[in-house]
C-alpha cells in the first residue's frame, strides 16, 4: 500500500525536533493529517470508540479491533503511527500479548497507561468536571489509577514485547489528579529505569508544571492537547520543546470531520443538489491544490478499474 515510500521510525522522528501529531481513527483521517503536512499520527482510543459506537470514550472496543485498526492504518499511511492502547486489556500478560500485536501490526509507538478497565472520557471527563465544580486540585480528585507495581509490570512486559521491532513504548501516568504531580514524576521515573523511552504525565496544564517535570525527567516526553483558555493556550509549543516534550498530540479531526460533514449535509439538503459539494473550495484551497486532489482521485479510481480487470 505505501507504494514503495519510506516510512520513518518513532525515533528518527522524535530525533528531529518537537513534532505535533494529530489524533485519527481510520485511514480517511490519516490521508488528511497527511496532506495537512504533519509528521506522524496518533490512533486515540476515544476517536476509534467513537468511530466504531459512536459513542463517547468508554473502554468498549477491544483488543482484536485496535489491532484490526492498527494493522489498516499502518499499511496505508506513510507516517509513523502511535498507538493508545489504553491500559493494554488487561493483565500483565495481555499488555505483552497487546503490545506484540501492535507491534507486528506496524505500530511505532504504544502507549500504555495506569487506568482500571474503565477508560477515557468516562472516568477523566467526570474526574475534571466534578474537581471543577467543586474547586478541588489535583492530589484531591477521585481518580483511580492501579498500584505503581502493577503498572510497572505492564511497562516492563510491552519493552520486552516490542524488543527486536522499532516500536517504543510510551510511559503513560494518570495518578496526577489524585495523587498529585509528585506521584506521576515518581511513576514516570521509574518507568525511564525499566527502559521506556518517552514519559507522559496526563494533566500538565502550566508551563511551572512543565518545568517541575522537566527538572527530574530528562528523557522524552509527551504533552497531550495544547488546549485554550479565553482563547490563550495552557503552553506555548517552543517553550515545552526546550524542556524535552517532543510530543504534542491534540484531537482536531473529530471536530473538523463532524462540522464539514454537516456543513455539506445542510446545504445539499436544501439545494437538493451537490452543487455547493462541488463548487466547495474546501477552505481556500488554491486551484492548483484542488487539481492535486482531484488528480489523487483520479488516481484512485484508476487503481480500482485496474483491480477489477486482475
Amino acid at each position: 500500500m505505501l507504494d514503495g515510500r519510506k516510512k520513518k521510525t518513532f525515533r528518527e522522528v522524535m530525533s528531529e525536533g518537537q513534532v505535533f501529531t494529530p489524533c485519527v481513527w481510520d485511514c480517511y483521517s490519516a490521508k488528511a493529517a497527511e496532506m495537512a503536512g504533519f509528521g506522524a499520527i496518533l490512533l486515540s482510543g476515544a476517536s476509534l470508540g467513537f468511530s466504531m459506537s459512536g459513542v463517547p470514550d468508554l473502554g468498549l472496543h477491544n483488543q482484536e479491533e485496535l489491532v484490526w485498526a492498527t494493522d489498516r492504518i499502518a499499511d496505508y499511511s506513510p507516517l509513523p503511527l502511535i498507538i493508545d492502547a489504553d491500559d493494554g486489556f488487561g493483565d500483565v500478560a495481555q499488555a505483552y500479548r497487546t503490545c506484540r500485536r501492535l507491534a507486528k501490526a506496524g505500530a511505532a509507538a504504544i502507549l500504555l497507561e495506569d487506568t482500571p478497565n474503565e477508560r477515557g472520557y468516562a472516568r477523566f471527563g467526570r474526574a475534571m468536571e466534578a474537581a471543577t465544580l467543586a474547586g478541588k486540585v489535583d492530589g484531591n480528585v477521585p481518580h483511580e489509577v492501579i498500584p505503581q507495581d502493577l503498572w510497572l509490570a505492564k511497562i516492563k512486559a510491552g519493552i520486552e514485547a516490542c524488543a527486536g521491532t522499532d516500536c517504543v513504548v510510551i510511559a503513560r501516568t494518570e495518578s496526577k489528579l489524585e495523587h498529585g504531580l509528585d506521584d506521576a514524576i515518581e511513576r514516570c521515573l521509574r518507568a525511564e529505569a525499566l527502559g521506556a523511552e518517552m514519559t507522559y504525565v496526563h494533566g500538565l496544564r502550566t508551563i511551572e508544571e512543565c518545568r517541575k517535570v522537566a527538572a527530574v525527567l530528562p528523557g522524552w516526553k509527551m504533552f497531550g492537547d495544547v488546549a485554550t483558555v479565553n482563547g490563550v493556550p495552557f503552553v506555548e509549543l517552543d517553550e515545552i520543546a526546550a524542556l524535552g516534550f517532543n510530543l504534542v498530540t491534540m484531537h482536531y479531526l473529530e471536530k473538523g470531520s463532524m462540522f464539514g460533514m454537516m456543513d455539506y449535509g445542510r446545504r445539499v439538503f436544501a439545494d437538493r443538489s451537490t452543487r455547493y459539494a462541488d463548487e466547495h473550495t474546501m477552505g481556500g484551497l488554491s486551484k492548483q491544490e484542488q487539481r492535486a486532489l482531484q488528480e489523487r482521485d483520479r488516481g484512485w479510481l484508476d487503481a480500482e478499474e485496474e483491480w477489477k480487470r486482475l
